[in-house]
């Protein structure tokens, strides 16, 4: 366990790389970046080996902000009522605005932070806010690949896959609600088939050798000649 010094070494370290960037990047970028990083950026970057490239990474669908989208048109509404509500009642509609703005940012938060991503050697999954999730599943361990299109989906692109390997109960094995899911399907089974080496190596087939004739076979006949037709040898 560290010290007391040690750990306020440790955090005023921390302070002044912060203040670096700060002043490198300006406060505004830094401001962003760190937004943008909670919605689920930096979990794949951490999930990365060194030298591990990603192949296609899929966040869900546009359809899943539906709900969150019209939380936030709700909110805006009452907002906009809460002026002409009577002052005893005013904290009604502020509250229950509030409480639509939250879900909508908390939703948003779990939908955007929810990424299945597909490597040159593995897949895997990273989901969570408050309690964080990961599940990953190498490529030759895959056997079969199910794409679902629902006919409600299909107008948005969209639809779920289910991964299937030899184990009984696996962490990754159902992906609900991603765009283009059967694109996604052929290119787990091309990095497959470049992983295994696909039904064939890749090398030409060498030609049948033929069947070398042994010493003591005997000559094929030749030509029929005068000399044969008379019987004479």
């Amino acid at each position: 366990m560290p010290s007391p010094l040690r750990s306020l070494d440790n955090l005023w370290d921390g302070l002044v790389r912060w203040l670096d960037r700060v002043g490198e990047d300006g406060p505004f970028k830094v401001f962003w970046r760190h937004f943008t990083s909670w919605f689920g950026h930096r979990l794949v970057r951490r999930k990365l080996v060194a030298g591990e490239e990603i192949v296609a990474e899929c966040k869900h669908s546009m359809v899943l902000y539906v709900l969150p989208a019209l939380a936030t048109l709700g909110a805006v509404l009452l907002l906009a009522i809460t002026p002409f509500t009577p002052a005893r009642l005013a904290w009604l509609p502020l509250l229950t605005a509030l409480g639509l703005l939250g879900y909508a940012l908390i939703r948003s938060l779990y939908i955007a932070r929810d990424r299945f991503v597909v490597t040159d050697s593995r897949v895997f999954r990273v989901w969570g806010l408050f309690s964080l999730n990961e599940a990953e599943m190498e490529i030759v361990r895959l056997l079969d690949v199910t794409v679902v299109r629902p006919w409600w989906l299909r107008p948005f692109r969209s639809g779920h896959m289910v991964l299937e390997n030899a184990a009984q109960e696996q962490g990754l094995r159902e992906i609900h609600y991603i765009p283009h899911p059967a694109d996604v399907a052929r290119v787990i089974h091309a990095l497959r088939r470049e992983t295994t080496g696909g039904a064939s190596s890749g090398e030409e087939e060498a030609p049948p050798k033929k069947n070398p004739r042994r010493p003591d076979h005997p000559r094929s006949p030749g030509p029929v000649t005068a000399r044969r037709r008379q019987g004479v040898h």
